[in-house]
């Protein structure tokens, strides 16, 4: 079904004058606090218990910071090509600033405000912040695209499992007006010092590397091409499919382990286990598709995500904790391998804009699915029956295993006429 290249990757010439640690290291900074995005489950009662608000009012907060920051990410990734990855950090940590500090000013008769300072502003700053450091760490690691992106966004996962004791901690010592204020002037501001860090490599540094010509002499593709290809539609389509039982069941870990007769503490002991969950799989599946190639490693955790979302229906016990950490793992294996992949076929010189497109699919995901099975499973949250939320999810994982097939013969065919094609442009 694959036909892959397992050929050895030769390593990077050792102790070459230009490498720029200063830069690699920034951009995992970066990532890390970018990662206050995912904070909002513990702001989320402080913040209604302190002004007084209903539920209804702040429910969609995660959502919309979600959705934004994936906006964010597009913009972001088409300001990094055109100016820098520095430039597109520099603003979103500016952006995230100014939304953190709006936020510890908000007014308890103004509930709404809070989307726009946290959920607009601060989401649209992570986006562009994300997409900045993503796309300079792909470019210092040709060779090892998949294990340096997996690194990175693990620090953006990693976050929130590091930080929120901490903001526990700042919420119950100052208040949640005060935290908020504390956290702008940290995060925004050290995502700023390490974003003057970034610098992409040098042409003199690339040419330094063992690089296979088909690398060393790849196409360019800018984003009004990528979108004429099926490539792009293969990644993207994966994107919005593969997502979809983390979806469901994330929001709903403690209610559905309530109603399948799982204890209070095993409940909290699974939702601690997803960050650790989180944090390896980003790392582990690049790592692989390094090794065994973007399409084959994607189909496995495809596979993969198919068995549990179909275990989902009936797990109990310990079981249901293994298989909520497999559907985490299936949902964050792949952030270091998708933008890799897009890279791989697309190039780097457009790697922000054109990631950014596919991106744009798992906020459809983000606000589809969770949608969908709220609807066909209205009564899921007494009874415990997701059933056909479940079924849905691993029907959408049957999707990707149809395409990957497809997109490497696709990719493989591609990358041979661009490497012949520039080899007769340079004849001439």
């Amino acid at each position: 079904m694959f036909d892959f290249d397992r050929s050895e990757v030769k390593p990077l010439k050792n102790r070459n004058p230009e490498f720029k640690l200063s830069a690699v290291l920034a951009c995992p900074c970066v990532m890390f606090c970018a990662g206050f995005l995912y904070l909002w489950s513990v702001f989320q009662q402080p913040v209604i218990d302190h002004y007084g608000w209903d539920v209804s009012a702040v429910t969609m907060i995660s959502s919309a910071m979600l959705s934004l920051y994936v906006v964010g990410s597009l913009i972001g990734g088409f300001v990094s090509d055109r100016k820098s990855p520095r430039f597109s950090v520099s603003f979103g940590s500016i952006l995230g600033f100014i939304g953190l500090f709006a936020t510890s000013l908000l007014k308890a008769e103004y509930p709404w405000m809070i989307y726009v300072t946290y959920g607009l502003l601060a989401g649209i700053g992570t986006g562009f912040s994300y997409s900045g450091a993503l796309n300079c760490i792909q470019k210092w690691f040709p060779q090892r695209r998949g294990f340096a992106s997996g690194v990175t966004v693990c620090a953006f996962g990693l976050s929130a499992i590091v930080l929120a004791p901490f903001i526990e901690w700042l919420i119950r010592s100052f208040g949640v007006p005060a935290t908020f204020r504390i956290m702008a002037f940290i995060f925004p501001v050290v995502s700023f010092i390490a974003a003057q860090l970034l610098k992409p490599p040098s042409k003199a540094y690339l040419d330094s590397l063992d690089l296979p010509a088909e690398k060393a002499m790849q196409r360019q593709y800018e984003p009004r091409e990528v979108i004429k290809t099926p490539e792009f539609w293969f990644i993207s389509v994966s994107t919005f499919f593969l997502p979809a039982a983390y979806m469901m069941i994330i929001p709903r870990i403690k209610t559905l382990a309530a109603a399948r007769g799982i204890s209070a503490a095993q409940a909290s002991l699974t939702v601690s286990l997803t960050g650790a969950a989180s944090a390896v799989s980003r790392i582990v599946g690049a790592a692989l598709s390094d090794k065994y190639g973007r399409a084959v490693t994607l189909w496995g955790i495809s596979l993969l995500m198919l068995i549990a979302a179909v275990c989902m229906t009936f797990a109990g016990g310990w079981f249901y904790t293994v298989v909520v950490l497999l559907i985490v793992a299936g949902y964050t294996g792949p952030a270091g391998i998708f933008p890799s992949m897009c890279t791989d076929v697309f190039g780097t010189k457009h790697a922000g804009a054109n990631f950014g497109m596919c991106l744009l699919f798992v906020g459809f995901a983000s606000a589809f699915f969770p949608w969908l099975s709220t609807v066909i499973n209205a009564a899921g949250a007494e009874s415990g029956n997701y059933t056909a939320s479940f079924m849905i999810a691993a029907g959408g994982c049957v999707v990707p295993l149809a395409l990957l097939p497809i997109y490497e013969k696709a990719r493989k065919k591609r990358a041979a006429s661009d490497f012949e094609e520039i080899k007769r442009n340079q004849a001439l």
